[in-house]
């Protein structure tokens, strides 16, 4: 086809050949290939030149639009696989998406910026819906149990604590504050509860929250107590105040979540790699002591590649 559009606007069969960087014989054998495949005659072969027959003229344009179709999906797609266009959609816990994720998404659009980003905040359990339905490319959250559908590489933990109003008793005690010492108070759940290694020392919880907006408002009433992790508790209003909570010391998980044997696009790829390069650093510039960093490039090998001294710490 791009042998039969190059002659026909040339009208030459040389002129062609030495655009399309081909031998003016394999040009010819192309235009009688074209020819035999559609059962008409489409160029008229003179000594001097070479002219369009009537059903080459209808078919021109009809050509020339389909080979500029095909070279804009090829470019589209090189563009796709080399980073320079796409889309990514993932799913995040709040308190990560709030203390992490802003620094992520700066240093990612000036990278690439041609790649659009949908990000959505939700629970953990929320989060591994959305991947099951395949709404999200990827999610960042905590495990349920018992799920065999998604892949859970380990991201990050961090410490569980104490969270009050500061005029609450326990707030006035100094140092760490012991599970026990929660029994018998009004415990608000963030959801939290049941995950916990300690959920039998607070007893059975009459109040629980599925987003922290509503739990810091009863928080900030004086309502209750409740624990958190140490990122969501960062995010805590001035009048409430934290303590490191003990006997057991307990952590949170925190985990890069895909949908098994799902393959990630080149735009979701670039995305983990940002956000595997940026989330150790934030960590110690925001000198968060209470959270680690728990994987390796090691840990995603099977799934991204890093660029060359790119490996993220931990």
């Amino acid at each position: 086809m791009r042998a039969f559009v190059a002659v026909g606007q040339l009208e030459s069969f040389k002129l062609a050949a030495r655009e399309l960087l081909r031998t003016q014989p394999a040009v010819s054998l192309a235009i009688s290939q074209l020819e035999d495949s559609v059962g008409v005659k489409l160029l008229e072969r003179t000594t001097r030149k070479v002219l369009l027959t009537t059903e080459g003229e209808h078919f021109m344009p009809v050509a020339a639009r389909l080979i500029r179709d095909f070279d804009a999906a090829l470019s589209d797609l090189n563009a796709t696989s080399e980073r320079r266009s796409g889309h990514v959609s993932l799913a995040v816990l709040p308190s990560v998406a709030t203390r992490l994720l802003p620094e992520v998404c700066r240093q990612f659009s000036e990278e690439f910026p041609g790649i659009s980003v949908h990000m959505i905040d939700d629970n953990s359990r929320g989060i591994e819906q959305r991947l099951a339905r395949n709404e999200v490319d990827f999610g960042i959250g905590g495990r349920s149990p018992g799920r065999s559908d998604l892949d859970y590489r380990l991201l990050l933990e961090d410490r569980i604590e104490l969270i009050c109003h500061r005029d609450h008793p326990l707030a006035q005690e100094q140092g760490p504050i012991e599970w026990a010492q929660l029994y018998g108070q009004r415990f608000l759940d963030s959801g939290l509860h049941n995950l916990t290694k300690a959920q039998d020392l607070i007893g059975k919880t009459q109040y629980e929250f599925s987003t922290t907006t509503l739990l810091f408002a009863m928080l900030k009433a004086n309502f209750g107590v409740t624990v958190l992790p140490s990122l969501a508790a960062q995010n805590a209003d001035p009048v409430l105040v934290s303590r490191p909570l003990i006997e057991p010391e307990d952590t949170r998980a925190i985990y890069l979540i895909t949908k098994k044997g799902w393959s990630l696009s080149p735009a979701g790829e670039a995305m983990i790699e940002t956000i595997l390069q940026i989330i150790p650093a934030m960590i110690r510039r925001l000198e968060l002591e209470n959270v680690e960093v728990r994987f390796s490039d090691a840990d995603f090998k099977d799934l991204i590649t890093f660029p060359t001294g790119a490996a993220p710490g931990g």
